[in-house]
């Protein structure tokens, strides 16, 4: 079983919004064309508006965004939909929510300690790299690797495989493969898991809480073919990022690798 999201066209990246009308008018937009795709939902949509619209720097640091029953009212949607949107992006780190102050977009002066794989800096910019854009697939496999001597030695496996557009023209690969019985491929959306910390999702959605990743860093040469499947560019030098992630109780919860332009991007470990 194969599920997989299509990446939409990432737009020309605009002027940044001068009032809360312009804001909220391009989240409408953004949202219209993500709920043009069958099965995305309003929070999901909203979620990607709101991520775009912060990596692409239309929504610059410290902006602050309206009140959440405004956003709900302007957009048309539920004030459920609005926190719980609001709360996938504040787990990337990109917005900070206090209470008496609203919600502002991160001053980006470092990474989230939500974040824990993807601390990269453009090397041309010394740019955070921001996700603008991504393809996801969730499937099933039978196939043997690495990861069986972190996960054992399982029947299945739900494989998680993103094709990532970032700042700079940056493409990143990256696979995450769970054992199936704890996260069944058929259980999980691949437009839930766009633009999310999956980390997060993963948590709320299995009721388990990760602890810890050990991570191991090679320039690799890898495989044409994998190169291809992933969306990034052949005769190019790649780190291979491999990261095994443990819950609290020290069982394996998934194997992650990342194929990482080494000519294009920097590691924060």
């Amino acid at each position: 079983m194969t599920q997989t999201t299509p990446a939409a066209p990432v737009p020309a990246v605009p002027v940044p919004a001068t009032s809360a009308a312009d804001m909220t008018a391009n989240l409408r937009e953004i949202m219209a064309r993500e709920l043009s795709t069958d099965g995305t939902t309003k929070r999901q949509a909203l979620r990607i508006a709101l991520v775009w619209a912060i990596n692409s720097g239309h929504l610059t640091p410290g902006t602050r965004l309206p009140a959440e029953t405004t956003l709900a009212q302007d957009l048309g949607v539920s004030l459920g939909t609005v926190q719980a949107a609001l709360g996938q992006v504040q787990d990337l780190g990109l917005i900070e929510r206090r209470r008496g102050d609203g919600t502002r977009v991160s001053l980006g002066s470092g990474f989230s300690s939500s974040i824990w794989h993807f601390r990269m800096h453009v090397i041309d910019s010394g740019e955070q790299f921001r996700i603008l854009n991504q393809e996801v697939e969730v499937l099933q496999s039978s196939a043997r690797g690495p990861w069986c001597d972190h996960l054992g030695d399982r029947p299945n496996y739900t494989v998680i495989r993103r094709r990532i557009a970032g700042n700079n023209d940056t493409m990143v690969g990256a696979e995450m493969v769970l054992d199936a019985e704890l996260a069944p491929a058929h259980t999980l959306s691949a437009n839930e898991l766009r633009q999310t910390n999956i980390r997060t999702v993963l948590e709320q959605k299995l009721k388990v809480k990760a602890a810890r990743a050990v991570h191991r860093v090679r320039l690799k040469d890898v495989d044409p073919r994998r190169l291809a499947m992933l969306g990034l560019e052949l005769n190019q030098p790649i780190l291979r990022v491999r990261a095994r992630t443990f819950l609290s109780d020290e069982r394996p919860f998934y194997f992650q690798t990342l194929y990482v332009p080494a000519n294009r991007i920097e590691l924060e470990l």
